[in-house]
């Protein structure tokens, strides 16, 4: 193995953000293996550099739906396509009026409302709200093609669909950050898995050697599975099937 390639809600970590014991076990065996583990995760990072100390990971990682790198010492390199999240507010509040959408940002919601939709309490979400180049968007109905088309004019953005947001950015998603992530890494030859759990996570499974669908407690998103047709999908919702799955490439890499 390569390297393993991971988002973090969802499929590395429970929905409340929470790391099941399966998934301490693994990362400790593909510590062993000397297999390093990469999140790729639309968190800002703040939120990246806590779950890195917490996992016990020194790897290089992407942050906001590869706006940039957090490298294994702590510096951040923020890509070229990254639009400042200042400018990001401006342009949807202009949006926002021309279209009437009733779409409120993360930096809107009360502490309480961001709480329920991140499972995030106290302190760290302040970490959540430390965005540089992402602005999340809680939509009430299904506001995606009348934002985008207010917000496209203006200068290259993307409006990306995650489990809980939507995220307003610049040109970039996670794939963005993967040269210069395989760079860092240095690692020739192997297989690369990846693993993710929404349509955000698409475009790094299609790209990986290995792509794996972690399911939620109601199965694979639909839309995932529509894209990445090719991916298999773990036994079990979240951080035990991401451990489960992984630890399956692993012994048989070892064989």
């Amino acid at each position: 193995m390569r390297a393993v390639l991971t988002d973090l809600d969802g499929t590395l970590l429970e929905p409340d953000g929470s790391v099941c014991d399966e998934v301490l076990t693994v990362l400790t065996e593909l510590r062993e293996a000397r297999v390093p583990v990469c999140p790729l995760t639309s968190k800002t990072a703040a939120e990246l550099a806590s779950i890195m100390g917490m996992l016990n990971l020194a790897t290089p990682a992407g942050f906001e739906n590869g706006a940039g790198v957090l490298l294994s010492d702590g510096t951040l390199e923020l890509q070229p396509s990254a639009v400042p999240v200042a400018d990001l507010v401006t342009l949807f509040a202009r949006a926002r009026r021309e279209t009437g959408a009733p779409v409120r940002t993360i930096l809107e919601l009360r502490d309480d409302e961001l709480s329920v939709f991140t499972g995030v309490l106290g302190g760290a979400l302040s970490a959540a709200r430390a965005r540089q180049a992402t602005l999340p968007l809680v939509a009430e109905g299904s506001w995606d093609d009348t934002l985008r088309a207010a917000l496209v004019p203006s200068r290259p953005l993307r409006l990306i669909r995650g489990n809980k947001f939507l995220h307003l950015q610049g040109d970039h998603d996670k794939i963005t950050v993967l040269p210069r992530l395989i760079e860092l890494l240095n690692r020739k030859g192997g297989v690369t898995v990846a693993c993710g759990d929404s349509p955000n996570d698409a475009q790094l499974l299609a790209w990986a050697d290995v792509p794996i669908i972690v399911p939620g407690r109601d199965g694979p998103h639909p839309e995932l599975a529509r894209v990445v047709r090719h991916a298999r999908v773990a036994p079990l919702p979240h951080g035990r099937g991401w451990a489960a799955s992984v630890r399956h490439i692993l012994n048989q890499a070892d064989a």
